[in-house]
C-alpha cells in the first residue's frame, strides 16, 4: 500500500532532510519486517508439532483435529481480504501494528487448557497473520523499492527459520513446562517483541509514481488479468500442498511408528531444508531473469518428497522431508513474482490480496480433506496420493506462470497490468 494512504491517515513520515534519521528509519523498518517474518509460521508449526499432545490432553475428537490445521488457511483467506482496506484507511504501518496485536493476543489465549481457547486463539492469531502475510510484499515495495527480491529472500528465510525452530523445540519446550497448552502459548513472546518494535516504525515518503489519494487498486481488478489468475492458481496449489503436509506430517510419521520427538524433527527438516535453497534460487532468477528453471526445480522436488512419503514414509524420512522442504521454496518464488509485478505498492497489495485470499481459500481444503480421508480410510495412502496429484498440478501451473510475460521476479519496468481506481 502506498504511503500516500498513511499521509491521509495522519501517520508521521521519516525525515527527508536528515540522512541519519532516514538511515535509522530504514534500519528500524528492516528489523520490524524481519521480526514479522519470524512470527509468520511460529504459531502454525508449533501447533502441528503438538497436535497429538494437545489431543491427548484436551480430549478433542477427529473433527477438531482436522479443523485445527485447517484454521490458519481459512483465516488467511477470510481475514486477508481486510488487509487492503485496512491499509488504505489507516496506512500500511498501522494496519501491521493491529495485525501483530491480534497475533500476540491470539497466541496468548491458547495458554488456557481448553479446546475453545485453542480454537479461539488460533482464529484470532491467524487472522493477524493473514494481514501480515498480505502486506509484507507491499511493505518491502514501499520501504525498499530497489531491494524487493533480495529482501524477499531474507524475510522468507527468516520465516523458515522461525518455522524450523518451532517445529524442532515445541515438543521439548512443552515437555519442560509439563503442559502442551503452556508450551503453545510461549510462542506469543516473539509476537510481542515484533509488536513493540513495529510500534516505532513510520511510513516512508510516497513514491513519485504513487503520490495522490487515487493510489488504490482493487484486487478484483487484478483478477481480470492473466497474471492475476495464474499467480492465484499457483499460490493456491503451493499453499494447499504446504499446509496439508505441515499440518499432518508429524502425525503421519507417528502413525508409522516414529516417536513424536523424531517426527517433530522431520518437520523441522522440512521447514529448514529450503533456507539455503531460497537464496540460491532467487539469486539465480535475478542473475538470469529466468523463472522457469526455478519453478521446475521446486515443483519436481515437492513431487519427489510426496511420492517418497506415499511409498516408503519411514524408509528415508529425512530425504523425503528435505525434498518437500526444497519444494516449499515455491512460496518465496511466487512472492517474488508478486513483489515485482505491477507499477507500485498499490498494485502489489492488490495482487497479493487476490492471490493470498483466494489462494488460501482453496488451500484450506487441504489439511481438512487430508484429515477426513485419513479418518475414513484409517491410513495415509489415499491422502498422500491426493497430494501427489496436486503437486503435479502445481508443476503444470508453474510452467505456464513462469512463461507469462507479465511475471517478474524483481521490480522493473513492466506493462501496466491494471488501472488505479479511487
Amino acid at each position: 500500500m502506498t504511503s500516500a494512504a498513511s499521509v491521509a491517515a495522519g501517520a508521521p513520515l521519516a525525515s527527508t532532510t536528515d540522512p541519519a534519521g532516514r538511515t535509522r528509519a530504514a534500519w528500524l523498518a528492516g528489523v520490524g519486517i524481519v521480526l514479522i517474518a519470524f512470527n509468520l509460521r511460529l504459531g502454525i508449526s508449533s501447533a502441528a508439532a503438538l497436535l497429538e499432545a494437545l489431543r491427548d490432553t484436551l480430549g478433542f475428537g477427529s473433527v477438531t483435529a482436522s479443523l485445527l490445521p485447517t484454521l490458519p488457511t481459512l483465516c488467511f483467506a477470510a481475514a486477508g481480504l481486510t488487509a487492503a482496506p485496512l491499509a488504505r484507511r489507516f496506512g500500511t504501518e498501522r494496519a501491521v501494528l493491529v495485525a501483530l496485536f491480534a497475533l500476540a493476543a491470539g497466541l496468548g489465549i491458547r495458554v488456557v487448557p481448553t479446546t475453545w481457547a485453542l480454537l479461539t486463539g488460533t482464529v484470532l492469531g491467524m487472522s493477524g497473520l493473514a494481514v501480515g502475510n498480505v502486506l509484507l510484499p507491499a511493505l518491502l515495495r514501499a520501504h525498499y523499492p530497489h531491494r524487493v527480491s533480495v529482501l524477499t529472500g531474507v524475510y522468507t528465510t527468516v520465516m523458515a527459520l522461525g518455522a524450523t525452530l518451532a517445529a524442532a523445540i515445541a515438543v521439548p519446550v512443552a515437555d519442560g513446562l509439563d503442559s502442551p497448552s503452556l508450551g503453545l502459548a510461549v510462542w506469543a513472546l516473539p509476537a510481542v517483541a515484533a509488536l513493540l518494535v513495529w510500534s516505532l516504525v513510520r511510513a516512508p515518503h510516497a513514491l513519485t509514481a504513487e503520490a495522490g489519494p487515487a493510489a488504490y487498486v482493487s484486487p478484483w481488478t487484478m483478477a481480470r488479468t492473466r497474471l492475476g489468475r495464474l499467480v492465484t492458481a499457483y499460490f493456491a496449489l503451493q499453499a494447499l500442498n504446504c499446509y496439508a503436509l505441515v499440518g499432518w506430517l508429524p502425525t503421519l510419521l507417528s502413525d508409522e511408528g516414529m516417536s513424536s520427538g523424531k517426527a517433530g524433527a522431520m518437520l523441522a527438516i522440512t521447514q529448514g531444508a529450503g533456507i539455503p535453497a531460497t537464496f540460491a534460487l532467487l539469486a539465480f532468477v535475478r542473475a538470469t531473469g529466468r523463472l522457469r528453471p526455478a519453478f521446475v526445480v521446486v515443483s519436481v522436488s515437492m513431487l519427489i518428497g510426496f511420492v517418497g512419503l506415499l511409498v516408503a514414509p519411514v524408509a528415508l524420512p529425512a530425504v523425503w522431508a528435505a525434498a518437500v522442504g526444497l519444494g516449499f521454496c515455491s512460496f518465496p518464488l511466487v512472492l517474488s513474482v508478486i513483489g515485482g509485478s505491477g507499477t507500485g505498492a498499490a498494485e502489489t497489495t492488490a495482487l497479493s490480496t487476490l492471490a493470498q485470499s483466494l489462494g488460501y481459500a482453496v488451500a484450506a481444503t487441504g489439511p481438512f480433506a487430508l484429515g477426513l480421508m485419513h479418518g475414513a480410510t484409517g491410513g495415509w495412502t489415499v491422502p498422500m496420493a491426493a497430494l501427489v496429484v496436486t503437486a503435479v498440478g502445481q508443476l503444470l501451473v508453474g510452467l505456464v506462470l513462469s512463461g507469462n510475460r507479465g511475471a517478474h521476479a524483481a521490480p522493473e519496468p513492466a506493462p501496466r497490468s491494471a488501472r488505479s481506481a479511487g
